[in-house]
């Protein structure tokens, strides 16, 4: 019996739980976290990127603390969104955890995160397939959403992740081919190619793709992403519709 474990499932359960996520680091995994909860009504965004925690920063709330009550930990909200981070427990520093340490706290910021309203749970999980991966897989049937560039480096890495999730029986609903192009007197241009790989392997396993644009105005919006309305957020809208 573990009573965190126990305590984490009972949480989550009845909540549509959506894990994005990415073999490849700097990929833009956590701005399309915040934008899908910010886009789904009734969403909770939780942030188990326990090491980078680009949540607080992007949301403006670096080094406010989560009150814990009676019934839990408070959540921190910005733009109307509710939102849990190890960062809002520890602040603004830097976090080093042994694997079976990554599990536990990811355990217990579940079991106690209040999602008291929450008809879903948007998680922002850290690049690769560590132990944050696993231990997710242990507490809730999350649906994935895998992001990458069209580089081809990274998805050659984000394919070892959509294999081992094919064999985990979890299919991603989509593939986010993020920093895709960018509009250019009415047209797209596609500065790191068309994706040529990511659209294979979306082929491959019979999962559609999702373009995002490149926009550089979506910088100026770190700290208050949740005012940000630009073609960046229209392009996931569309996706947060389908999930």
């Amino acid at each position: 019996m573990r009573p965190l474990l126990e305590l984490a499932r009972e949480r989550l359960k009845g909540r549509k739980v959506i894990a994005v996520m990415s073999g490849k680091g700097g990929v833009g995994k956590s701005v399309v976290a915040a934008m899908l909860a910010l886009n789904k009504p009734g969403a909770a965004l939780v942030d188990l990127d326990l090491s980078g925690m680009a949540v607080p920063k992007l949301f403006g709330v670096v080094g406010r603390l989560h009150e814990v009550s009676k019934d839990g930990i408070e959540p921190l909200v910005a733009g109307g969104l509710k939102l849990f981070s190890l960062g809002g427990v520890v602040g603004d520093r830097y976090v080093i955890l042994p694997g079976y340490g990554q599990a536990g706290a990811v355990e217990a910021l579940l079991a106690f995160a209040k999602l008291d309203g929450a008809e879903a749970v948007v998680v922002d999980m850290p690049p690769g397939m560590g132990e944050e991966l696993l231990a997710l897989g242990r507490v809730a049937d999350f649906t994935p959403v895998v992001v990458t560039t069209p580089s081809k480096a990274a998805v050659g890495v984000v394919r070892h992740l959509i294999d081992y999730l094919a064999e985990m029986r979890k299919k991603p609903a989509a593939i986010v081919l993020n920093m895709a192009y960018v509009e250019c007197g009415g047209a797209k241009v596609y500065p790191f190619g068309r994706g040529d790989g990511a659209a294979e392997l979306a082929q491959r396993h019979g999962i559609p793709v999702y373009e995002v644009p490149i926009d550089p105005e979506l910088e100026n919006y770190v700290g208050r992403i949740y005012e940000y309305k630009g073609p960046v957020a229209q392009a996931l809208r569309q996706l947060a519709d389908k999930l």
